[in-house]
């Protein structure tokens, strides 16, 4: 093909291929790049172009398909596994007492967990001295309810 060894263009693919992962971490184009490399390796051992492209076609499908039953989901659960609470999450659930009165149409108040005031949005009008626990937390506001 042109006077180019197929060898080199596997390399190219290959290069690639890794290229295009190492930016997108995605786990898509790293089979691709895996099967070219493997293809390459067979044109140096003087395999045929027909040969090559088969186990290239056939090395990546079996990567993806390893990579998707054993190798992402135990990614998978590292990822979750090393997620670190904040100081904050610890508030969800937590019971406080509203100090400035909480405007559900302006998401304006204040409340006082442990000594602590934090800003809060209630989703209706919330008066002074009445008991709430968090909901959730949305940027550096506490998202309110009445406590039951």
């Amino acid at each position: 093909m042109f006077g180019v060894s197929w060898w080199v263009i596997w390399l190219v693919i290959a290069v690639i291929m890794f290229i295009i992962e190492a930016v997108t971490t995605g786990l898509a184009t790293l089979w691709f790049g895996i099967g070219a490399v493997v293809a390459m390796i067979m044109d140096l051992c003087g395999a045929s172009v027909p040969a090559q492209v088969i186990v290239m076609a056939v090395v990546s499908i079996v990567c993806f398909v390893l990579c998707m039953i054993w190798v992402r989901p135990k990614l998978e659960s590292l990822r979750k596994k090393n997620i670190q609470r904040t100081n904050a999450d610890r508030l969800i659930g937590r019971e406080g007492t509203v100090i400035v009165p909480l405007n559900g149409i302006e998401g304006k108040g204040q409340v006082k967990i442990d000594g602590q005031v934090w800003s809060a949005k209630a989703d209706s009008d919330i008066a002074e001295g009445i008991k709430v626990t968090v909901k959730a937390i949305e940027g550096v506001k506490l998202v309110v309810e009445i406590a039951s």
